[in-house]
């Protein structure tokens, strides 16, 4: 019985003495591998995690402490914000065995010149332009779309890579360096040192098709999953109900893709704000799908709009790409036949102009028409129209997917004419937890509202991410009706008991409501809509094609653990001395045990009475 009341005993003792040496960080983000066709890209750890001395970099000047004259490699290098350069980073990769790691303090304002680890030209190999189809529009060679990127997040480091916000924890962690390692007037530092221990290690390795090997090995009851193919939902909606059971071609039907991208990616996979990039243009869909709506059900337009949300755009296109597939094998509510043309929107963060720029395609620039409606409905609007010259391309866009395909006419709705405005704000929407979105939900999805701007990171295809779950039940608010059915028939999808077709036609949503004034018991109510969502997964992992130049093959690696932490740590001298004196101590131990257990019978026989005593 001793053990069992020790045991918990000496816990308890453990995790007092680890919290008196360790510093726990509780907000770490981290850069996290990922990989493709053929290459990984990313940043991790060793297994037992990757442990340096802190080093707080003043200048691009100050890299030679880390990377030669510094005397206690390796080093974890602490970053501001304006230092997280791709000259910097590229030094402290080529000078790897003295760097432990990396730490970038993320800025509270967005950074003069703006930033982008993306690369110059995204998207470059899986859109429209190729050797096949107008090679000299190909690698944005005619026009540079993103100049300022610095393909920082399609490098791979070799050791672990955190983002650290600029608050009291942060500061911690610099008092600790200029306490402890903040070397004075040229005199030598002394020890203990403050170092950190960061943690970040990945499963998978090479590239998306070795790590789908590794998945299917079966050697085991529960075999090890090492990566997840990216991919999420896109969401879309029609003016007119479209029989979503019936796949493939709708006679009779013409419809307008109306569409914007619901993503964005940065170098750390849990800070994507992308309120320029992705927000501003679905925000703007949004709020026209609620205009049109009742001018729409009042009237039926001569062809149907259907607002369409696509997941994965940074990532080659995932999710149209997989919508046009859809369509060309009969798995979508429609085909290509059906569509007429595409209307997308892009960055509309209107500059202080407020000049838009329709891009289109020579091959869309054949039909005029799309081109004289956006004309005509800009009209009397205090925003200017604006088309680039005819030799520019599409810039990065879904709908180059779309003219992969086939060449239907599109328009590419942008606030620039050639580059894009690059931006950190994340203050677009400052957080998903307030009382509007609360009350346009289902109660067992309330867990996803959060108290910080949402992450429009795309993640594993296992999940809906927050973007889309969010953006679904919107559009089913802006474009929807009230229906006064009770919830279990809301939830069965049926007007009633005897209804059968509806669900073909609409989806039901049961949400939550608001609470009245006095009360704390929401008057939830049902929503009926045509909003939908369909997969947004390559079709490279359908078809088993994990090193196709058609569709993208992006995964993602699985870890076991991202966390950090921060303590003070002895010479080297003092370690081995320690150490030293640990297995004197052992061995002193074991040669007394065996002494004692030697003469044990002279040691304790004492009082002991003959064997052949008798009573």
């Amino acid at each position: 019985m001793q053990m069992f009341v020790f045991s918990p005993l000496a816990v308890v003792s453990c995790n007092s003495v680890e919290k008196k040496i360790y510093v726990n960080l509780n907000y770490t983000v981290s850069c996290v591998r990922l990989l493709n066709a053929t290459h990984q890209i990313g940043c991790q750890s060793s297994l037992s995690g990757n442990v340096g001395v802190l080093h707080v970099l003043e200048s691009e000047e100050n890299l030679d402490w880390v990377l030669h004259s510094g005397p206690n490699p390796p080093y974890m290098v602490i970053l501001e914000s304006p230092l997280f350069t791709r000259s910097i980073m590229m030094k402290l990769k080529n000078g790897s065995s003295r760097v432990a790691g990396v730490a970038v303090v993320a800025p509270n304002t967005n950074p003069a010149a703006g930033f982008s680890p993306h690369t110059k030209c995204p998207n470059e190999n899986t859109g429209v332009y190729s050797v096949k189809y107008d090679p000299a529009m190909a690698h944005c060679n005619k026009t540079l779309w993103n100049p300022l990127g610095n393909g920082l997040s399609y490098e791979e480091f070799d050791f672990p890579i955190f983002s650290l916000k600029d608050d009291n924890e942060t500061q911690v962690i610099r008092q600790c360096y200029l306490d402890h390692n903040r070397a004075m007037n040229g005199s030598s530092l002394q020890y203990p040192l403050c170092a950190m221990q960061l943690y970040s290690h990945m499963s998978a390795v090479t590239d998306t098709a070795t790590c789908m090997r590794r998945n299917d090995i079966n050697f085991s009851i529960n075999p090890e999953i090492v990566c997840d193919a990216l991919g999420d939902y896109n969401v879309w909606a029609s003016t007119r109900p479209l029989n979503n059971t019936a796949k493939g071609h709708k006679m009779w039907e013409s419809v307008v893709i109306a569409a914007a991208r619901l993503d964005s990616r940065s170098f750390f996979f849990d800070i994507a704000p992308g309120a320029e990039s992705g927000v501003s243009g679905f925000v703007t869909l949004l709020a026209a799908a609620h205009a049109l709506r009742n001018a729409t059900q009042e009237a039926q337009p001569n062809r149907t709009i259907l607002y369409t949300f696509f997941q994965g755009e940074t990532f080659d296109y995932i999710g149209s790409s997989r919508m046009v597939y859809d369509m060309e094998n009969k798995q979508f509510a429609l085909d290509l036949d059906n569509v007429h043309s595409v209307l997308e929107i892009g960055q509309v963060g209107l500059r202080a102009d407020s000049r838009l720029w329709l891009h289109s395609d020579p091959v869309s620039r054949r039909n005029n028409s799309v081109n004289e409606e956006l004309h005509s409905a800009a009209t009397g609007l205090s925003v200017s129209v604006q088309e680039p010259s005819f030799s520019q391309p599409l810039p990065p866009s879904s709908f180059q997917r779309f003219l992969r395909a086939r060449p239907i006419p599109g328009i590419v709705i942008e606030d620039h004419q050639s580059a894009f405005t690059n931006s950190l704000s994340w203050y677009f929407l400052v957080q998903s937890n307030n009382s509007w979105f609360q009350q346009l939900i289902p109660s067992d999805l309330k867990s996803h509202l959060t108290n910080r701007p949402p992450n429009y990171y795309v993640g594993v295809a296992q999940q809906s991410s927050e973007p889309t779950l969010l953006v679904q039940h919107l559009l089913a608010n802006l474009t929807g009706r009230t229906v006064n059915i009770t919830q279990e028939n809301c939830q069965n999808q049926r007007e009633d008991e005897n209804d059968k077709e509806s669900k073909h036609m609409y989806s039901y949503m049961w949400v939550q409501g608001v609470a009245p004034p006095n009360g704390t018991e929401r008057e939830g109510y049902c929503i009926r809509s045509t909003v939908r969502l369909s997969k947004a997964l390559s079709p490279a992992f359908d078809l088993r094609q994990y090193t196709s130049d058609d569709y993208s093959t992006w995964t993602e690696s699985r870890w076991k653990s991202i966390k950090g932490r921060i303590f003070l740590v002895a010479s080297h001298e003092l370690e081995m001395l320690t150490l030293g004196v640990g297995v004197g101590v052992l061995l002193t131990s074991l040669l007394l045990t065996y002494i004692i257990s030697s003469k044990a019978d002279i040691l304790f026989s004492s009082g002991r009475e003959p064997t052949n005593a008798t009573y």
